[in-house]
């Protein structure tokens, strides 16, 4: 069978298509986030405790920055923790390797409310670069699912809320409890209206110059009262200032400092006598004769007083001794018959009888 020869027809087309091939492998490559083809990777992996709607060739960005893409996501074998459930392996462009440090973190990260899912990692700044096949620290992200579930927490505490003003509402409405009957019941408007004609018959009294008030207000005694006093108390300064009167001289006679002065002096020196011992009074504050004889004359008052308590010597039975008191009593009697019979028959008393010797 004879070979068939290409022609520069077939050459065309074959070209046509390869070129076509490689343009559609260009843009698949820019439409799934792998640009720069021609850029020196590197792997890194990362633990994450769930990968819900994440996809392979998900953008990988470092602050927000696109720096690779999600290479592979399996389950891990006999993870430590929920937190290591998954392996994601991520294909990064090296030049970012100096910014993804041991102190990074790599989350996942939900586009808008409904987005697709991509990783972000934070920059690192104290940590040492993590090499190639090196982990990322993983960390938790905040699920949509909660998200979701967090508002309607939040709509049905709303709902709740609503209700509950509603039914403060209605009662309010029906005129239950303070506020109630603040708005709805009539007599609160008729006491409010009835104090407001009171306050405003009270407002016309003070302007007509009724009572204390009124007067206060309206009168110009008081002012005239005050202004009198205030100008007599202005021509007392007056009068002080111009050395009239005692106050006067009081203020500005120089005589009454001497005065002062000399009574001081006065009175420094008395003080000196007395702490020297000079005179009665010094001799009364320095010396303890007086002090000895004050305090023996007390205790022989003292001392008398006992006696007097115990009965002892005439005084003290005069004074305990109830015998003296029956017959102090008995004479008082005896002498009160006496003067009675005298004042009715003196003759009894007044006899006189004459002898012849």
């Amino acid at each position: 069978m004879a070979q068939r020869r290409l022609t520069w027809t077939d050459l065309r087309v074959g070209l046509f298509v390869f070129v076509g091939l490689i343009v559609v492998a260009i843009g698949i490559f820019y439409v799934t986030g792998q640009k720069g083809f021609w850029t020196a990777k590197y792997r890194l992996r990362t633990y994450l405790p769930e990968v819900e709607d994440l996809t392979q060739g998900a953008p990988v960005s470092l602050d927000g920055v696109p720096i690779g893409n999600v290479e592979s996501f399996a389950l891990t074998p006999h993870p430590a923790n929920k937190q290591q459930n998954i392996t994601v392996v991520l294909r990064l462009e090296r030049k970012y390797q100096s910014s993804i440090r041991t102190d990074s973190t790599a989350t996942l990260i939900t586009q808008g409310l409904l987005g697709n899912r991509y990783v972000e990692i934070t920059r690192g700044s104290t940590g040492s670069v993590i090499p190639p096949g090196g982990v990322v620290p993983g960390g938790e992200s905040l699920e949509m699912s909660q998200v979701v579930k967090q508002g309607a927490e939040v709509a049905e505490n709303l709902r709740v809320l609503s209700l509950t003003l509603g039914e403060i509402t209605d009662k309010v409405n029906r005129g239950e409890g303070s506020i109630g009957k603040f708005l709805n019941d009539p007599s609160f408007y008729n006491h409010f209206n009835s104090t407001a004609a009171k306050i405003d018959d009270m407002m016309t009294s003070v302007q007509q110059g009724n009572g204390s008030v009124g007067k206060l207000v309206a009168s110009d005694e008081l002012y005239n009262k005050v202004n009198d006093t205030v100008g007599k108390i202005d021509d007392a300064m007056g009068a002080i200032h111009d050395q009239k009167g005692t106050m006067g001289k009081l203020v500005y006679d120089p005589s009454f400092a001497e005065n002062a002065k000399g009574v001081a002096e006065k009175g420094n020196a008395l003080l000196s006598d007395i702490r020297a011992g000079k005179g009665t009074l010094g001799k009364f504050a320095t010396d303890d004769t007086a002090y000895n004889e004050v305090k023996d004359a007390a205790a022989n008052v003292r001392d008398a007083t006992a006696k007097l308590n115990s009965n002892e010597g005439t005084l003290g039975k005069m004074f305990s001794d109830p015998a003296f008191y029956d017959n102090m009593t008995g004479l008082s009697g005896d002498m009160r018959l006496l003067v009675s019979d005298f004042r009715k028959n003196p003759k009894k008393f007044l006899q006189i009888k004459l002898g012849i010797f």
